[in-house]
């Protein structure tokens, strides 16, 4: 992928997935060669390793000025078993992360997947006091909220999407119910600083998405790709440019790098996907011209048109590709406190051990930082 003709510009990607510490030089490699500067790791909950805070903890403390880190809570205390004197309350997890020097958190637990399999509607009483608790600290939360809408319509969904198994039938929570469970947290905690993942998966229904924008003045999108972003987008061009100009400020730069490592067996990054899944965005934002989708298991097979490009001005890239998010999470990122990194990294590690599960991150991290 040719970036020569892209800005040289200050770039910060907001969404990154990472969840093996060997993966840490390849990762930077891949930002480097995509003209990226600093990155936001955002961790994950595991079912056999609780999190994947370890992991992205352990980047930031390698390469502390380049890296954000979006933590993820611990259901440990909720869905047990656990050892109580091991589990923090969710509300409680908000200073904790906070105090280990996380810039943010991030909720994936809104995923389709994710969401019927835990069965915690995000409306529920045992999320009340951890919303209320980021609000109040002015803490951003970087949340997925469903998926595309075809992928509850078979006549719809693309054939990569198919080869993954993410097709929902009536047992899935369906887009509305989650954007119902959503509205009511944000109606209780309307200052909540938050960046939905995906652009809300609302690219299709514009007037919705700035709706959204004007009732909540700290809510902003990510156009992290989902490919079906982007081709809703082409579809209704000028509407969306529109947008992307008037809603300049609240409009946030990601890639999802690191996803498709993160569904794979043997931990590695594809760079040549890596590259194209950010030459795509990059190119699509700055260039005016028409050009397909580049190769990626995450968005190829798939039979819909070529994406035209918005040639957005400097100004406004500026502001997604940067200033947007650093005013939510910090012009720098901030320092970890080593020494409650260690505490927690024991905590987790323990929670593990008890899971059964064949590794354990939390302590590889803890012997690799000499803690």
């Amino acid at each position: 992928m040719d970036f020569s003709n892209l800005l040289k510009t200050p770039i910060v990607d907001a969404h990154v997935h990472f969840g093996d510490i060997r993966l840490t030089d390849e990762v930077l490699e891949l930002m480097k060669q995509s003209g990226v500067g600093q990155l936001n790791l955002v961790s994950t909950i595991s079912p056999k390793l609780v999190n994947l805070n370890p992991q992205a903890l352990y980047f930031k403390a390698r390469h502390p000025g380049q890296v954000y880190v979006f933590g993820a809570l611990d259901y440990s205390g909720i869905l047990g078993p656990a050892d109580r004197a091991l589990t923090i309350p969710l509300a409680n997890q908000v200073d904790r992360l906070m105090a280990l020097g996380c810039d943010g958190i991030k909720i994936v637990e809104g995923k389709t997947v994710s969401r019927k399999q835990m069965n915690l509607p995000f409306d529920n009483e045992v999320y009340a006091d951890f919303f209320a608790r980021a609000a109040e600290r002015g803490v951003p939360i970087l949340w997925h909220v469903g998926d595309p809408e075809e992928f509850w319509d078979w006549d719809r969904i693309p054939q990569w999407a198919k080869n993954h198994g993410w097709f929902y039938d009536d047992s899935f929570p369906n887009l509305e119910s989650l954007y119902l469970e959503v509205g009511t947290v944000l109606a209780r905690n309307p200052t909540l600083k938050v960046i939905f993942a995906h652009f809300y998966f609302l690219s299709a229904q514009l007037r919705r998405a700035a709706a959204l924008l004007d009732r909540y003045p700290n809510v902003n999108l990510d156009i992290c790709p989902g490919v079906e972003m982007l081709h809703n987008f082409t579809a209704n061009y000028d509407r969306a440019r529109n947008f992307f100009v008037k809603y300049q400020d609240r409009i946030i730069y990601g890639t999802d790098s690191g996803a498709s490592a993160m569904l794979g067996g043997e931990p590695h990054i594809d760079m040549e996907v890596g590259l194209g899944r950010n030459w795509m965005v990059r190119h699509y934002l700055e260039q005016g011209e028409t050009f397909p989708v580049p190769p990626d298991p995450l968005m190829t097979p798939d039979d819909r048109p070529a994406l035209q490009g918005m040639a957005l001005p400097p100004e406004v890239l500026s502001k997604i590709y940067v200033g947007n998010f650093q005013r939510l999470a910090g012009p720098a990122p901030k320092l970890l406190n080593r020494s409650l990194v260690k505490e927690e990294l024991e905590r987790l590690a323990r929670l593990v051990d008890a899971t059964g599960a064949p590794t354990n991150p939390a302590r590889e991290v803890t012997k690799a930082l000499g803690l």
